[in-house]
């Protein structure tokens, strides 16, 4: 019994390891379908609304009008204490 507790291959504190290991990868693989998800949504308004591609390319790509200008309001980083 000590054996297969402590000195085997698959003994408690590797199992343990493991099922941590597991968790995180589990977590992981939650997180990028989500992602994935979010990411078709948004492709899929992009192709079938004009509005919300015009939008993307203002906000992300700094795209505009020939008409407009635009400005930048870029904030200073607080001073660390």
């Amino acid at each position: 019994m000590i054996w297969l507790v402590f000195f085997d291959r698959n003994n408690l504190i590797s199992q343990y390891e493991m099922r941590k290991e597991l968790k995180s990868l589990k977590d992981e693989a939650k997180f990028y379908k989500d992602q994935y998800l979010k990411d078709s949504a948004e492709l899929y308004r992009m192709m079938n609304d004009s509005i919300e591609l015009e939008r993307l390319g203002r906000e992300k790509y700094m795209m505009k009008r020939d008409s407009e200008d635009i400005f930048l309001i870029v904030r200073k980083p607080a001073p660390k204490k």
